[in-house]
């Protein structure tokens, strides 16, 4: 075996992609949800958002994609929608649960 061969049953030291970051699940009041990183297409969705949009169209708008995220990510059998998360979410939850799927450190 030469220097640059790996032996079969050897494993990476450095792995790549969304499933080589774990994170703990995060949760909205009863709701659980994994922590998987965005992936570069939900990163293309979330900057797309308000594109172009008045600025009263931006919130509904952001709430689609993440109602989006949350689903792919949810651990139960509930979809959330728009309304849930309006009435369950607060104006700066919404950086929040964005920066931690980025893989950023929550702020208290």
């Amino acid at each position: 075996m030469t220097q640059t061969e790996m032996p079969p049953t050897a494993v990476p030291s450095v792995k790549f992609g969304r499933e080589a970051r774990t994170r703990p699940p995060f949760a909205i009041n009863e709701l659980e949800f994994r922590a998987t990183p965005l992936s570069l297409s939900e990163e293309q969705q979330l900057a797309g958002v308000g594109a172009g949009a008045a600025e009263r169209e931006v919130l509904p708008e952001l709430l689609e994609v993440l109602a989006t995220l949350l689903n792919a990510r949810h651990t139960g059998d509930e979809a959330v929608d728009v309304p849930w998360l309006m009435e369950n979410l607060m104006g700066e939850d919404l950086e929040g649960i964005v920066a931690y799927l980025r893989g950023e450190t929550p702020q208290e």
